[in-house]
């Protein structure tokens, strides 16, 4: 059985049922990082959560570098905020590069 209440808190911190950010760098960065492998349904998802912003302002904001897609954790793409990338690298690099090793073993 679905609690209600927390379904509907879930929505909320999603920034699905209210929405507090206006701009898709700020909801970015609350978040710390949105997985983003499909580029389509990433802008989709961001507009969920920003109504008033358009297909325009988002292709703005990656275009003129206020949203990151890397693969910051995995070898998966993600939206980071170019604030926070510096420490996300930082924390996230050596597993990354471990899971990597294989790999780069392989083509080298």
């Amino acid at each position: 059985m679905i609690n209600l209440d927390r379904a509907q808190q879930r929505l909320a911190h999603q920034h699905l049922t209210r929405q507090t950010f206006e701009t898709p760098q700020a909801l970015v960065e609350w978040f710390g990082a949105i997985q983003a492998q499909d580029f389509a349904a990433t802008k989709w998802a961001l507009g969920l959560c920003l109504p008033a912003v358009t297909d325009d302002d988002l292709e703005r904001a990656f275009a003129h570098g206020a949203l990151l897609r890397t693969h910051v954790m995995r070898p998966t793409w993600h939206l980071v905020s170019p604030a926070d990338i510096g420490w996300l690298l930082t924390l996230t690099a050596p597993r990354v590069r471990a899971v990597n090793a294989p790999y780069d073993r392989k083509l080298a």
